[in-house]
């Protein structure tokens, strides 16, 4: 059991609340942007003393901050509700979620490219409108407009990704990430191997299984499962020649 301790910031927030509140943290609620929680809990003497300790603490997107009792958590974050994880608040609880916003990327608009954002995360993207015929396809098109196929590399940047593909896209999207190489083991378009809390994460139940030996690439897959509910954030591996749509990410060294 965590035991929650003081813990002292140097800074000085005097009168900063409000200032420091609309700068850097969102207010959200835990079905839109829910947390897991990182680290200990502790006893802050407010949320921006609270959050200052989220700035400098590794993979920390988001805080729980219960301004009645002073108690902090960091976390994760991800959009929407996560079947497979114990979230935090629980939903019964009058803690409140702030997730930090994160700096906007530059963005070159040409090509039909905007900034979306999400949770915290925000990304300079490109939304296909029609589909791709395989994976292959789906690079190329990106390359040819100075891109790559989306990385999601983090669970907030991922939780991005599944929000644009399932609620802006509306259809089957591909996310860069295939196991081509080595079967089993999947590795993001920049090179970067899936994390093992990701990997625990992000997929379907039973999921990937490489039905028919044959499935190297990665989708969010939102058609309706007869006998399956889907968890709300969730991947499939899928063959590489499919047909789905898919959304590109500018990037400085694509």
């Amino acid at each position: 059991m965590n035991h929650p301790n003081i813990y002292f910031s140097p800074f000085s927030v005097a009168g900063a609340s409000s200032d420091m509140r609309k700068r850097f943290l969102h207010q959200t609620s835990n079905v839109e942007c829910q947390t897991w929680q990182i680290g200990d809990s502790w006893i802050a003497p407010s949320l921006i003393f609270c959050s200052f300790r989220c700035m400098s603490t590794a993979n920390c997107q988001a805080v729980v901050f219960n301004e009645t009792t002073g108690l902090c958590r960091m976390g994760s974050v991800a959009f929407g509700p996560v079947a497979q994880v114990s979230g935090i608040p629980e939903t019964s609880s009058l803690d409140k979620i702030y997730y930090m916003k994160q700096p906007v990327p530059p963005c070159n608009t040409a090509n039909n490219f905007a900034i979306y954002d999400k949770c915290g995360a925000s990304a300079c993207l490109y939304l296909s409108t029609s589909v791709a015929y395989g994976y292959d396809e789906a690079k190329r098109f990106c390359s040819e407009i100075n891109s790559r196929l989306f990385v999601g590399n983090s669970m907030a940047k991922y939780s991005l990704f599944w929000y644009v593909s399932k609620y802006i896209v509306q259809k089957n999207t591909f996310i860069g990430l295939n196991d081509i190489e080595v079967e089993g083991t999947f590795v993001w378009e920049n090179g970067e191997p899936l994390s093992a809390e990701q990997n625990q994460y992000i997929w379907q139940p039973y999921q990937p299984n490489n039905y028919g030996e044959g499935e190297d690439c990665v989708e969010a897959n939102h058609e309706p499962y007869p006998d399956l509910i889907r968890p709300t954030i969730a991947l499939n591996d899928d063959v590489c020649w499919a047909v789905n749509r898919y959304i590109c990410e500018r990037c400085e060294q694509c």
